[in-house]
């Protein structure tokens, strides 16, 4: 017998369609052991993170204070591209939704560090309002659970 979900009851699939659509990166905070949080990197983090219907997303994060290069980025030095490198987070890949334990899974398929290719990156999540989405980090690149991971809030853009 399935089981029928009221309009005040949440089904998965509602979850899914409710993280469809395209969001604006709010704020990046890292929590610490005394229950506050220190920022990422800096209080104007910019970036999106893209969720479509079929179940691929792409996300980009960046610092807003990285430098500009000042030439094509191939012909960077190595500093300048170790700091342009260190302040941003981009991949793109699949994803699922499950409702039971509020979390995201991104399946990654390509990605700004070739190590985190073929990785599953799990966000615990929660709609603070229907338009603002936080995600925490769970698993890191590696795999590896994540004691206090990075809060990121989002903001919808367009569904």
């Amino acid at each position: 017998m399935s089981r029928r979900h009221s309009n005040d009851e949440p089904s998965p699939r509602k979850d899914l369609a409710n993280v469809v659509g395209t969001w604006r990166l709010v704020s990046m905070v890292r929590p610490d052991s005394a229950a506050g949080s220190n920022l990422y990197w800096d209080d104007r983090p910019t970036g999106l993170i893209i969720y479509k219907g079929d179940g691929h997303m792409a996300a980009q994060l960046y610092d807003s204070r990285r430098p500009r290069l000042g030439v094509r980025w191939e012909l960077a030095s190595l500093e300048a591209a170790r700091t342009a490198y260190a302040g941003l987070i981009t991949y793109f890949g699949a994803y699922s939704v499950d409702r039971a334990s509020a979390t995201i899974t991104h399946n990654v398929q390509g990605a700004m560090a070739p190590d985190w290719i073929g990785s599953t990156l799990v966000r615990a999540y929660r709609f603070l309002t229907p338009d603002r989405l936080e995600l925490r980090i769970v698993t890191d690149g590696t795999g590896q659970r994540v004691a206090n991971g990075t809060i990121v809030v989002w903001d919808r853009v367009c569904s």
